[in-house]
Parts: C-alpha cells; sequence; structure tokens
C-alpha cells in the first residue's frame, strides 16, 4: 500500500494495487501537539506530530448509508403501492377512520379482514360499538356500506363495487402522487431528503480533495438507480391497476 500525503487541509490518499478493492480515505488534520521548550531547548517529536496530527476517514461509510437509506425508501414505497392499487379490496381501507363521538382509533374498537374476493368482513370488539362503526364507515364516503350479519351482532359485511375505468385512473393518479412523494419531497422518507441529508454531512469535509469528490459522484449514480428502481415499481403497480 503506498500513502501520500501533504500537510495542512490537503487529502491524504491511500492507494492499493490493481486489481484490489478501491477504497477512498481522507484526512483531516486535528490540533498538532506543541514542542515542549526545556532549558532553551525543544525536543524533536515531529514523529508523533505526524501521527497524531492526521485523521483519517473511510469514505466509503457515506456511500453504505446513503444505500442503507435509499432502500429502505424503496422498500416502503413498494408498500404504499401495494396498498393502493388494490383500492378498496384492502383490509386496512378503515384504519384511518375515528370512530364515535370519542373519536376513537377504528383498529381500537374493530378489525378488518377479507371475507371473500368482493367483500370485507369488520369484526367488532364489543357489540355496543357495532353502530358506531357502521356511522364512521358511511361518514367517510368511502362508496362502501356495511350490513350487520343476522347472526353475529358483531360483524359487518361490506360489498366491494366492482373497478370502473375512471376508478382505475383515480388509483393511477394517486399513485403517481406517491412516486413523488418519495422520489423527491421533504418527507424524511424521499430519496432526495436522504440524498441531501448524506451530502450535507460530506460536504463539510475538503471539497477540493479528489477523493470526496469521487464520493460524491458514487452517491450521485447510486441515487439515479434507486431513482430508477422507484419508477419501474410505480409501472408495476399501474399495470396491475389498468390490468
Amino acid at each position: 500500500m503506498i500513502r501520500t500525503r501533504t500537510i495542512g487541509y490537503q487529502a491524504l490518499y491511500i492507494s492499493r494495487p490493481r486489481g484490489s478493492e478501491l477504497r477512498n480515505f481522507y484526512a483531516t488534520p486535528i490540533a498538532w501537539k506543541k514542542n515542549a521548550k526545556k532549558g532553551g531547548k525543544t525536543k524533536d517529536n515531529s514523529k508523533s506530530q505526524e501521527q497524531d496530527g492526521i485523521e483519517t476517514v473511510d469514505l466509503s461509510q457515506y456511500v453504505q448509508k446513503a444505500s442503507e437509506l435509499f432502500e429502505r425508501t424503496c422498500e416502503l414505497h413498494k408498500k404504499r403501492l401495494g396498498e393502493l392499487k388494490s383500492g378498496n379490496a384492502n383490509p386496512s381501507v378503515f384504519d384511518h377512520l375515528k370512530i364515535g363521538k370519542s373519536n376513537a382509533k377504528f383498529t381500537d374498537v374493530a378489525t378488518t379482514s377479507m371475507k371473500s374476493r368482493n367483500s370485507l368482513l369488520v369484526t367488532v370488539f364489543d357489540p355496543k360499538d357495532t353502530k358506531a362503526v357502521i356511522s364512521g364507515i358511511l361518514a367517510a364516503n368511502l362508496n362502501l356500506t356495511p350490513e350487520p350479519i343476522p347472526q353475529n351482532e358483531q360483524q359487518l359485511k361490506v360489498m366491494l363495487p366492482a373497478p370502473t375505468l375512471e376508478s382505475r385512473k383515480q388509483t393511477c393518479k394517486i399513485l403517481k402522487a406517491v412516486f413523488e412523494e418519495y422520489k423527491n419531497s421533504a418527507s424524511k422518507t424521499s430519496l432526495a431528503h436522504a440524498r441531501g441529508e448524506i451530502l450535507k454531512d460530506l460536504k463539510k469535509l475538503d471539497r477540493k480533495s479528489d477523493a470526496v469528490n469521487r464520493t460524491l459522484q458514487e452517491i450521485e449514480k447510486v441515487h439515479k438507480q434507486y431513482t430508477s428502481k422507484l419508477q419501474d415499481q410505480l409501472k408495476q403497480a399501474e399495470k396491475s391497476v389498468m390490468g
């Protein structure tokens, strides 16, 4: 391994023989120890100063962290698209509702499951909350009507209307909005936010350093790859919705 160094605020570069893994390193100066003076003489400890005066940073950690954040965004994006593309045929369709005068969370008073391909089954935990759950679903304007099951006062059957061309187009419009949110919004789960945070930390180092610039370029490359991955997820979801 060959090391070259210039003193001050320049970078310390570490190169390896051809064929080996390339990793960028960056060195920053820290406080130099002053020579101890005693009896008008100065002790020469330049070697100790050199060792203590350079702090080496492995820049690959920035690329790794960016990749991990981008991957998390893609996972969340894919999950959200999966929930939306199924439309009302989704057991979590009522989870955001508030029920009754106390505005209780729907998930605190009932649970939803698929009864069949074209219907949902809502099970209310306490029979006294059944009417409030029915009212909450009707008030949500989801075009869904819960019907009590005669044999069980705690269960409601909800028939799902067949999707129309217009409803499919509307779903695709919502999918595109979600894609933009995860791609380029100020949300902490977006690719843009993750990229911005990594670059902000990286740019605190010497911008004139070749090693830092190579790392910046690598992060931009990885960001572009994950943007394409998000676009592929959107295309697959739209294809599924439109049939």
